[in-house]
């Protein structure tokens, strides 16, 4: 856990369950769940609804130290290649989060909503409205992203984050692109 400069107490019992991850979620009942970790279910059900937030609030995690600072305190470089290191830091734990197709299409529908919201947050701060044609855009970007996200998980693609950002470059909508490529706090 000291790979993060602040963790609430709250992420720091979320993080140590992600870490206590050694096998398919699919896998693992709750108990096995806290017994790995080291909590008791009303700590456990105290952070997570259910095991299937476990792989919501480690995507939001990643996102929010990473993802949804481009635009912010991030150039699109600096925060796709944080995530995308962050990634393969992770990546052991990230395998584990497999889960049956009904929880991963939700997963990965509050993953969407969730940047989704986020990226037209942070592009009214740079006082540009999301219209039609945006908001398309975004959506479709969000599919390009997540793809790559679980691309990742392939043991045999490369580990270089900027490697892989040059891959994904070209995917990022130009309109995108230049909205947030100027992170806030150099304004």
């Amino acid at each position: 856990m000291d790979r993060f400069l602040f963790l609430s107490k709250g992420d720091e019992t979320k993080l140590k369950v992600f870490h206590s991850l050694d096998q398919p979620l699919v896998d693992l009942t709750v108990e096995t769940i806290c017994r790995k970790s080291g909590i008791s279910k009303p700590t456990f059900y105290r952070h997570f609804a259910s095991k299937i937030d476990i792989p919501v609030w480690a995507a939001q995690f990643m996102n929010r130290l990473t993802l949804d600072q481009i635009g912010r305190t991030l150039t699109w470089r600096e925060g796709m290649e944080a995530y995308l290191a962050l990634g393969i830091q992770e990546l052991p734990y990230l395998r584990n989060l497999t889960v049956d197709p009904i929880s991963y299409i939700e997963v990965c529908s509050r993953r969407s909503v969730t940047r989704y919201d986020t990226i037209a947050e942070t592009l009214a701060m740079h006082g540009i409205e999301v219209d039609d044609a945006l908001r398309s855009t975004i959506e479709g970007y969000l599919k390009v992203e997540l793809h790559f996200s679980e691309e990742r998980l392939d043991a045999t693609r490369s580990t270089d984050a900027a490697e892989v950002f040059s891959i994904v470059r070209p995917f990022i909508p130009e309109r995108l692109f230049q909205a947030l490529d100027t992170p806030l706090t150099s304004r």
